[in-house]
């Protein structure tokens, strides 16, 4: 009886250690898959891969723990998710319109900015169509606009001298320049 008795519980106590077995092989092969998939989510490098599978197979709990303290933080989608947004910001910061003097967001059809007052389109010297003060060349014509600058920073001095002028001069001028710069179906509909 004694003798069954120990027999059994060797062999419940046999089962019990290749279960225990069992369930730490799973559990460090486990361990190996796991850093395998989270480190490739996380770089490229083959050698980074390798190493911290490695690191974790051979030195199992202390080696997942070593990984988790040296692991990139974020994985490549999420690195690729914060390039796309920030891509996407700059292409709307670069398609807004900004004042070449004071970087004050103006709208396409203002001839002035709100803020500093400088003059943001001018007529063409060749067609009298409307120009941003960026376009080196005419978009209608292809006239070049180099000569034009220097004709602009004339009527600009000028335009601080007439301070003594008359409002009516003052506001006639600006009708008058108003009309050139709009595009030539809405001069016909006023006409």
């Amino acid at each position: 009886m004694l003798a069954e008795l120990s027999n059994t519980i060797a062999t419940l106590i046999g089962i019990f250690v290749a279960l225990l077995g069992a369930f730490i092989f799973a559990f460090w092969i486990a361990m190996g898959i796991w850093t395998f998939n989270d480190i490739r989510s996380r770089t490229r490098d083959w050698l980074a891969i390798a190493l911290a599978s490695l690191l974790v197979l051979v030195f199992p709990l202390v080696g997942l723990v070593l990984y988790m303290m040296v692991r990139p933080r974020e994985t490549l989608a999420d690195v690729f998710d914060r390039a796309l947004e920030e891509e996407s910001l700059l292409r709307e910061l670069e398609s807004t319109l900004s004042c070449y003097r004071c970087g004050l967001p103006v709208q396409e059809n203002w001839n002035f900015c709100s803020n500093c007052h400088s003059q943001l389109r001018y007529a063409c010297s060749n067609c009298g169509k409307a120009m941003r003060h960026e376009w080196d060349i005419c978009v209608n014509c292809g006239a070049d606009q180099i000569e034009q600058e220097s004709t602009t920073t004339g009527v600009r001095s000028n335009s601080r001298h007439r301070a003594g002028e008359t409002t009516t001069t003052a506001t006639q001028e600006m009708v008058e320049g108003d009309l050139r710069f709009r595009p030539p179906q809405e001069t016909s509909q006023r006409s």
